[in-house]
């Protein structure tokens, strides 16, 4: 049977803009102790960004967790002027990286990212009657940001799905979904 833990001792080792690092001492249920090393994330929003039926936008950048450029669906962190109303940053986010708005948007659903260590949190959404935001209407993206956009069939996304060159945890779950809907 799964037992709880419990929580004895907790201390922040980093704290940033975005995460902070705490390790905690935890007496499991048999009176040993273990150290958890825990990542406190704010919750973070991602779009399955849909021109048609058929095709689905992505975003095409370089990571430097990965060394390496990744597929994926736009998405970002929820600030506070998000927290109540995540759909704030879903357009936001469609602004600033896609250039676009959505005439349609729902929420799909939500889940953790990496329960193991993170208690980071997703809310995915589909965005559809996408519309290109005037140049004058754009936000600027965030300080770095780097990406090529790129719009792909269904199919080519199967495709890259088949050769496990979709790799990306949000954009694999979107792409199911995808798949899912389509039937």
């Amino acid at each position: 049977m799964a037992e709880r833990e419990t929580l004895v001792q907790q201390n922040t080792v980093y704290q940033g803009p975005i995460f902070s690092v705490s390790q905690q001492k935890v007496q499991l249920t048999n009176g040993k102790y273990a150290q958890r090393d825990v990542v406190r994330h704010v919750p973070a929003i991602a779009v399955l960004a849909l021109s048609d039926d058929n095709h689905i936008i992505l975003e095409k950048q370089y990571r430097a967790t990965i060394g390496d450029f990744i597929f994926e669906i736009p998405a970002g962190k929820l600030d506070e002027r998000d927290f109540d109303q995540p759909e704030h940053a879903v357009r936001r986010e469609l602004n600033e990286e896609l250039r676009m708005s959505a005439g349609i948007i729902e929420h799909i659903t939500g889940f953790y990212e990496t329960v193991g260590f993170s208690d980071a949190y997703m809310h995915l959404y589909l965005a559809r009657q996408l519309q290109p935001v005037a140049p004058s209407d754009q936000l600027a993206r965030d300080f770095g940001e780097s990406l090529d956009i790129i719009e792909l069939s269904f199919d080519d996304m199967q495709l890259l799905f088949e050769q496990g060159k979709i790799n990306d945890q949000k954009t694999l779950t979107a792409f199911l979904y995808w798949s899912y809907i389509r039937g």
